[in-house]
Parts: C-alpha cells; sequence; structure tokens
C-alpha cells in the first residue's frame, strides 16, 4: 500500500497466484495470527477491496508471511524477468497488476 499511495497508483492483487509458505495457509484456517496481525489489519482493511475475509486473504496482513520482496516491473517485462529469476534459483510470481486509479488494493 505504500508503494501505491507514494506513486498515485492503485494495483489489482490475483490472491490465487499469490505463493504461501507451506503449512501457512493451514494455520490461517485456524486463526492463527502474529502479534502484529490485528495492527496491520487496521490498517490497510479500509483501503483493500475484494475477498478480503478468506484465510489465503489474512495472509497478506501478516508481517511474517507477507513476502519479504515485492518488485514492481513492466508489464512487458514481466515474463522475461520471471525468467531470468527461476534460472537463479528464486521463486518468483506475478502476482498483479498496477491500474491508474485513486491508491488501493483489490483482490481479484
Amino acid at each position: 500500500l505504500a508503494i501505491l499511495e507514494a506513486s498515485g497508483v492503485a494495483a489489482e492483487l490475483d490472491l490465487d497466484a499469490v505463493p504461501v509458505l507451506d503449512g501457512a495457509l493451514e494455520l490461517s484456517e485456524r486463526g492463527v495470527r502474529s502479534s502484529l496481525w490485528p495492527e496491520n489489519h487496521s490498517a490497510i482493511e479500509a483501503r483493500m477491496f475484494g475477498a478480503v475475509d478468506t484465510a489465503k486473504a489474512a495472509l497478506l496482513y501478516d508481517p511474517q508471511t507477507a513476502g519479504g520482496l515485492l518488485a514492481t516491473v513492466a508489464a512487458s517485462d514481466a515474463e522475461a524477468a520471471l525468467g531470468e529469476l527461476a534460472a537463479a534459483g528464486v521463486k518468483a510470481a506475478a502476482i498483479g497488476r498496477i491500474v491508474a486509479a485513486e491508491p488501493r488494493l483489490t483482490l481479484v
């Protein structure tokens, strides 16, 4: 959300494309949350739209499973960037796109 606000754009996130750590979804389904989860959730929930009440969406608020690195690349460069990362042994996924709109995150 900070990237979106700084850039004055919105993002559409494909929740199905977001990779998760082994066991994370099962823990989320059981309601296991980190101590920072409530604070992150309340800071972001008003700016997120879509299926936010699912166990997988709940992982987006968890600082331990929300991902260590988020990068944006031009859509025309995405496939090549993913290929180069894979060749280097780095797990990566295209999880959404940036759109011209008021800063917010929409789950699609």
